[in-house]
Parts: C-alpha cells; sequence; structure tokens
C-alpha cells in the first residue's frame, strides 16, 4: 500500500483524461467521449455517452463479445437486452454480456441522457 501512495505519476502519463481531451467518437446524436484514449493496451473502454433527445443506437440490435455496464447520470435511457426493455432513471444502472442483442434510446423528446459506461474488452 505505502507504494501506491509514494509511486510518483506526472501529468503526462494518461492517467487522467481531461474533459476538452476525451475524443468524441459518436456523432451529433450520440457523443462517445473515450476515457484513456491515449493508452496503450486499454483492456476496458469507460465512456461518457450523452444522448440527444429520441437519440438512439439504431434500429439494428448490438452484439459483440464481452460485458458492458453503466449508469445513468442525468435523464432517462432506455435499454433492451435479448427482448426486454427497461427505462432506467438517474442513479439507475445496467450491466449484462454484451453478446445478448442490446439496444439503448434516450425516449425524452426534450431531455439529454448522459451515461458513464465501461466495456470489457474494450470495443473502441
Amino acid at each position: 500500500l505505502a507504494e501506491f501512495f509514494t509511486f510518483d505519476l506526472s501529468e503526462g502519463t494518461g492517467v487522467v483524461s481531461r474533459r476538452g481531451e476525451m475524443p468524441n467518437l459518436g456523432n451529433a446524436s450520440i457523443e462517445f467521449y473515450l476515457a484513456g484514449a491515449n493508452m496503450k493496451d486499454r483492456n476496458m473502454c469507460i465512456m461518457r455517452e450523452v444522448y440527444q433527445p429520441l437519440a438512439d443506437t439504431g434500429p439494428e440490435m448490438l452484439t459483440h463479445a464481452g460485458h458492458e455496464g453503466g449508469v445513468v447520470v442525468v435523464g432517462q435511457l432506455e435499454l433492451t437486452v435479448d427482448g426486454t426493455t427497461w427505462l432506467l432513471d438517474p442513479g439507475d444502472s445496467y450491466y449484462f454480456e454484451s453478446r445478448f442483442p442490446h439496444r439503448f434510446r434516450n425516449p425524452s423528446a426534450n431531455d439529454v441522457c448522459e451515461v458513464v459506461s465501461a466495456n470489457s474488452p474494450p470495443t473502441f
């Protein structure tokens, strides 16, 4: 434990991703801000996701290897996994195996939805 507190990390090591430094890997409807984008050999993907009103991940269900989870921070998120749909409020979370068909949607016509998510292995 002492090593943890004495280990010297400089600002440029990639430990911290400042808001303006995180690349947006999404588009105008859904913004995906990737933490640690410059880290080599990342074993997970952590993102701040911003869904504009009525934005969704598309009509096709997503599937890929691994696991993913997240916490709704602002607004509401409609999550569909393997044919079941849930409406999540701020503070609600999700976790599932990504091999199951899934999609995400902001059901609000007026408000954005923000989610902090993680998946492993990384998809970005």
